[in-house]
């Protein structure tokens, strides 16, 4: 299928079983709920997915697992993050043997790099692989930004298609829309800011709020590309209660809980992560409720 990288994605969290495996069968079915929810590309190993705590072959079996169950519906990008470039390139040809559209990887985390750094980094992957290469910059949990300078470098060389910018800063937004000059998709990951990406010629949102609601989030690109921007901002607003739910607690907890909540079960985190306590779970269900995602 030809990779279209635009619309209201998915990072899938990881569904586990109670010992602690990838769930195959939950798999499945957390595939087909997103894609008849109308969301426009699937991403395992993401943040949501807890990629960083799982080893080379549950990567390799949940990628695989995605992509027999997507069988071309919609692209699936599936992430390749680790500190070492060399792990880098062995999961992104696991990501190409199982059938991926396109590998996201962060810039090396725990040992920081320069601006250089980053570009030989992510030139490195695009040239040593034979999939379309996506960043993922998310300074927050990596401790390190990948700057709008090396992004443009990047896309005015053709080493990447597209990229998805979390963190809560509008300015560097913009400055990322201005310098990639339409060359490569820029998507959100920070929910609430989905609308306003799309407003200054972005290509929507990977949103975690996406796994719990996933109608509300997908009719942000809907609206907004037939021209409705009301309907567009008002589902953007929509989505507040689940965003406020999903900070209840550690990232990805909540959002197991939310998940659980609303009947499509993933199973419990992957160990040492610790699951929410009872009064932040009926915390999660109250913002849920609140916003109509509940009974």
């Amino acid at each position: 299928m030809k990779l279209k990288l635009e619309g209201i994605w998915t990072p899938i969290p990881t569904p586990l079983t109670t010992q602690g495996k990838i769930d195959k069968e939950a798999t499945k079915k957390l595939v087909d709920f997103h894609i008849e929810s109308g969301i426009d590309g699937i991403l395992p190993l993401g943040t949501s997915g807890e990629f960083a705590l799982l080893i080379r072959e549950e990567r390799k079996l949940l990628v695989e697992t995605v992509v027999d169950e997507v069988n071309g519906r919609v692209p699936v990008v599936a992430g390749v993050s680790d500190p070492s470039l060399e792990n880098v390139l062995q999961l992104s040809a696991d990501a190409k043997d199982a059938g991926a559209d396109a590998v996201i990887a962060t810039p090396p985390y725990y040992f920081t790099t320069t601006d250089q750094g980053h570009y030989h980094h992510f030139k490195t992957i695009s040239e040593s692989i034979d999939l379309p290469l996506m960043i993922y910059n998310i300074p927050e949990w990596t401790h390190s930004f990948v700057t709008p300078e090396t992004v443009q470098r990047l896309a005015d060389e053709n080493l990447v298609v597209g990229m998805k910018y979390t963190e809560y800063n509008f300015l560097n937004l913009v400055r990322f829309l201005k310098t990639s000059q339409g060359k490569i998709s820029i998507f959100t990951g920070s929910d609430a800011m989905a609308y306003s990406d799309l407003e200054f010629g972005g290509s929507g949102g990977i949103l975690g709020s996406a796994n719990v609601a996933p109608k509300i989030a997908s009719k942000i690109f809907d609206d907004y590309r037939k021209g409705d921007l009301r309907g567009a901002r008002e589902s953007q607003e929509k989505l507040l209660p689940v965003i406020e739910a999903l900070g209840v607690g550690k990232y990805p907890a909540a959002l197991k809980v939310a998940m659980s909540l609303i009947g499509v079960p993933v199973g419990p985190l992957k160990e040492p992560l610790q699951a929410l306590s009872v009064g932040e779970k009926g915390t999660v269900a109250g913002l849920l409720r609140s916003g109509g995602l509940l009974a």
